[in-house]
Formats: C-alpha cells, sequence, structure tokens
C-alpha cells in the first residue's frame, strides 16, 4: 500500500470504492446533520503551527508513555465496533498493526471479535472498553474476563446511555438486522470482493456477549440492545468499578470541565475527551476545543486522551501541544482496514508516524515533550517570546 496510500485521505477513497455505500456511510457517517462531524476536522484544520528555522531535525524521538504503557508514537486507536462489516480481519488486523507500532488498542464491547482474540494477537498492548449494562452481570462478566486475561486499563464508554440518531444510517436500512432498499442491494452486488468476503469470512455476531452458550447473531442484536441499554447509569457505577478494579480506569465521552472534575474525583486514571467522532450527539463543540478547559480542570490529576477528527501528523502535534498526553483515532484506521486488512491499518500507522516527524521537525521538537502551547500559532494570546522579555 505504500505506493498508492500517501495519506489518511488516500486510504479513505480507497476504502469508499472497496465498501458497499451503505457499508461507507455507516463508517464515515455522524449523527443528525453531522455538525459535530465536520466541526471537529474544522477545528483543527484551524489549528495553525510556527515554523522554527535551524533547528537540528536529524532525529525526533515519537516515544511516550501513557497510564503506564510505553508507546512509540502519541497515538492510539479509539475503541469502535461492528468492523466486521469493513473486513473479515477486523480487529485483530488492527490490534496486530498497533502492536507491531508500538500503540495500544481499544477494544469495544459492540465489536465481532472477543477480547480473547485480541489480546492474543496484542498481548500488553490492548484495553478493553466496557458499558454499564441493565443486567450488571453482563459488565460484570465483562470485566471478570479482562482480568483473567491480564488487561489492565479499563476504557468506560461514558456516552452511550441515549441511542443516536444517524440520517445516513437510516436512509440505507442500516439495523440488525439490516434492511436495505433496492438501490442498495443493487450496489452491494456492483461490489463481488466485498460480498465475497462477507460470505465467506467472520460471521457477524458480537464477540463479547452470549445468548444460550453462543455468540449474539446480527438479527438478534438489536433486541439485546434493546433490553441491556442503560440510561440510568452513573457515577455510582463508576465509583463500583473503581472500588473493584485494581487496574487502570479511563473514561471515554468527557467534554466538559464538570464532567473532567467528576472524573478525576472518583479516582479514574485517565480521561478521554471524545464526542464519539460526533456519530453520537450532534450540535456540540469539537474535541479539540473541548481540549483546553478539560486539561486545565485535570490540572494533571490523570492521563488527557483525545481523538476525534484525526487525520494528519499535525493533528497529533496541536493535540499533544493543548494538553494531551496522546491523541486517539479510529476512522483512520478503519479506512486502511477497509482498503487493505492489516496492510491497510499499518499504513494508516506509518503515514501519522511519517508526517508527526515531519511536523515536529518544522515546529523544533525533538521529544514528545517538546510539543509545548509554544509551538502553535496563536493570533488569541500573546508572542510567547514577547511575553517572556
Amino acid at each position: 500500500m505504500r505506493k498508492t496510500a500517501h495519506s489518511i485521505g488516500d486510504l479513505r477513497s480507497a476504502a469508499r470504492r472497496r465498501l458497499p455505500r451503505m457499508v461507507f456511510d455507516f463508517l464515515e457517517g455522524g449523527a443528525l446533520d453531522e455538525l459535530t462531524l465536520r466541526r471537529n476536522r474544522q477545528q483543527l484544520d484551524d489549528q495553525m503551527l510556527r515554523q522554527r528555522v535551524l533547528f537540528d531535525a536529524t532525529h525526533a524521538d515519537t516515544r511516550t508513555s501513557v497510564l503506564g504503557t510505553s508507546v512509540d508514537l502519541p497515538l492510539v486507536v479509539s475503541p469502535m465496533g461492528l468492523l466486521t462489516v469493513c473486513h473479515p480481519e477486523a480487529d485483530v488486523a488492527i490490534a496486530r498493526a498497533a502492536a507491531q507500532a508500538g500503540s495500544v488498542f481499544m477494544h469495544s464491547p459492540w465489536s465481532g471479535c472477543s477480547l480473547d482474540e485480541v489480546v492474543a494477537v496484542a498481548p500488553g498492548r490492548v484495553w478493553a472498553q466496557i458499558a454499564f449494562w441493565g443486567d450488571p452481570r453482563e459488565t460484570a462478566r465483562h470485566v471478570d474476563r479482562a482480568r483473567s486475561l491480564g488487561v489492565d486499563t479499563l476504557v468506560i464508554a461514558g456516552d452511550v446511555g441515549v441511542s443516536s440518531k444517524r440520517d445516513r444510517d437510516l436512509r440505507h436500512g442500516t439495523g440488525m438486522p439490516p434492511k436495505p432498499p433496492l438501490a442498495d442491494v443493487i450496489d452491494t452486488a456492483l461490489h463481488p470482493g466485498w460480498v465475497l468476503r462477507w460470505l465467506t469470512g467472520r460471521p457477524m455476531t458480537w464477540g463479547n456477549y452470549a445468548i444460550d452458550g453462543r455468540r449474539i447473531r446480527m438479527r438478534e442484536m438489536e433486541r439485546w440492545m434493546e433490553v441491556n441499554e442503560n440510561p440510568s447509569a452513573s457515577w455510582e457505577d463508576v465509583a463500583r468499578l473503581r472500588r473493584e478494579w485494581q487496574g487502570k480506569v479511563v473514561i471515554k465521552g468527557v467534554m466538559s470541565r464538570e464532567d473532567a472534575r467528576l472524573a478525576v474525583d472518583h479516582g479514574v486514571d485517565g480521561v478521554f475527551v471524545s464526542n464519539h467522532g460526533g456519530r453520537q450527539f450532534d450540535g456540540q463543540r469539537a474535541t479539540i476545543e473541548a481540549l483546553p478547559l478539560i486539561v486545565d480542570e485535570v490540572d494533571g490529576r490523570a492521563a488527557v486522551i483525545m481523538d476525534g477528527g484525526i487525520r494528519r501528523g499535525a493533528d497529533i502535534v496541536s493535540a499533544l501541544a493543548l494538553g494531551a498526553d496522546v491523541a486517539a483515532a479510529g476512522r483512520p484506521f478503519a479506512f486502511g482496514l477497509s482498503a487493505g486488512g492489516q496492510s491497510g491499518a499499518a499504513r494508516a500507522f506509518e503515514v501519522l508516524r511519517d508526517e508527526l516527524v515531519t511536523a515536529m521537525g518544522f515546529v523544533g521538537a525533538a521529544t514528545v515533550d517538546d510539543l509545548v502551547p509554544s509551538v502553535l500559532d496563536r493570533t488569541d494570546v500573546a508572542d510567547p517570546v514577547r511575553a517572556n522579555a
């Protein structure tokens, strides 16, 4: 893929060619009018960096650590559900690519692959996302499984208590099971490679939950969610988990000072600034806008992770300069997976790392620790040199 994919945009284009339209829209789409989806990207585009000259850029050290895990670059993989619709290798492929890149893979409870499968291919490189289900026994089983597999970090899905509305999915009939209109049936037939992978690859099931001892099938997913969705999940659930879990705890979906304060007051180790890639709640601010407020509120009491719109190495620079310990991304790796399986996901890591190194050279950063606010070219703050004169 090195000869044809020079950017995440190239991987996106390849994914769009290989996937039926209904699947691509499921992957790329957002909630309602997709204002937040677009704003994530727009606000990152508006982040300008300060170029420095005559800086020794012979070697940029991209290594850092987050929550006690050493990583070779300040980028980890956000949790994503149902990647099996993109490629049968799904989470296993991205987890392998993440481990090879020296990164971390966050495994979604809505994955088609089990936690066991991804831990087997990426030992020490997997964090397990959990949800507070209506039946607490389901949550407890997932937590116990993570513990038995040696997973040391849990990521709480904090923004799933209410179901979202995604117009693209509704137009395509993308339910569980899907009920596509005739136009989508025809379009799908025009993608025989995807159809063949669908028919011969991994069955469309949930990897982490079971009915009568077997994995939940596609036609059963919607009903299972209706029964187990938990709109009453609360900070008491976080407190209970904190008492029972000896490892690290991260809460994902934090977009306000108030929730950042509650998170650290409840003893979490990491605050994940995320608006679910614009897929859950439309009309809220971009994560890069919320990030400085949350970093200020956390004040070093927990690690800060941010996702939402990361497409370039310079975006990682912006996130770290505004206080994130690491950035996270989901769709870039799903685009790579859709375009070429594990090699495509690996290419996404290569592209973003190479662009990060280039950006570090231009802003005069030899290490990740050098990515501080002064690398940003901000018109709303005083010049850092003059301010310190």
